[in-house]
């Protein structure tokens, strides 16, 4: 029962009250809101999970189903939300017109599964995993250095021009990480303070890259860009987890 209401909230509940709030208040930024807001578990919370003693079972079940999960629920999230704001405010949410969710679940699923399906067949090749193992960080860094290079690149123009768009959209994203942190007023204080924590971990720290991702291909420069700004309140969240540790007494790694 609770992974199941952690994946509610990550998929539909959290991303809902993001786009409200923005809605309200940045109009803007709010198909950036619900897009990043409905993202999977990023795969660094488990990390932060083991750094501030959460329930790390939690969070690596909820990273692995939410992620499994989004091909099939942001598109409809997104078909939902457009339908019923398209009855309430029409042109409120900005949706491309020639945007295709039967093609953004495709591509979820090539940018999800295959690495998926890489990583099992690895395992079952000792040698290659200690070989990945041992050049994992460089590869990182080289690999996601090239990557955010060339995604920047496609928006070189833009940025250029309104180079204020970039700090913009950094405000955005850390508001977006408030409205993840003013969630968790919502989990019972019954509740165990490594399993809270979780919760909390989780709903701060999503897939923004993957988003960012989705966003260059099917959404705008300003939705790609909030999704790269994201970075920065993900891992200053950090800060607040360990904050809520101390409090909620739970030791620390």
């Amino acid at each position: 029962r609770p992974l199941a209401a952690l994946v509610a909230m990550r998929l539909a509940v959290l991303p809902l009250l993001a786009f409200a709030v923005f809605e309200a208040g940045l109009p803007g930024f709010a198909l950036g809101a619900l897009l990043i807001g409905a993202s999977s578990v990023g795969v660094v919370a488990p990390v932060f999970s083991i750094m501030v003693g959460a329930d790390t079972a939690l969070v690596l079940a909820a990273a692995l189903i939410t992620s499994l999960l989004l091909p099939l629920s942001v598109p409809a999230l997104l078909c939902a939300v457009g339908t019923v704001m398209d009855h309430l405010r029409p042109g409120t949410l900005q949706l491309p017109a020639d945007l295709s969710l039967s093609g953004m679940t495709l591509s979820l699923c090539v940018t999800i599964l295959i690495p998926f399906g890489a990583a099992f067949l690895t395992r079952r090749l000792p040698a290659l995993t200690a070989s990945i193992l041992k050049r994992q960080f460089p590869a990182a860094l080289v690999t996601n250095g090239v990557s955010i290079l060339a995604i920047f690149s496609q928006y070189s123009e833009v940025l250029r021009q309104s180079p204020a768009l970039v700090f913009q959209a950094l405000g955005a994203a850390c508001l977006l990480g408030l409205v993840m942190m003013a969630a968790g007023v919502l989990l019972p204080s019954a509740m165990p303070g490594d399993r809270r924590l979780a919760f909390l971990i989780s709903y701060g720290t999503m897939n923004n890259v993957l988003m960012l991702i989705v966003s260059m291909e099917f959404f705008s420069v300003t939705e790609a860009l909030m999704a790269a700004m994201y970075l920065v309140p993900l891992n200053a969240l950090l800060l607040w987890y360990r904050r809520r540790a101390q409090a909620w007494g739970v030791h620390e790694a």
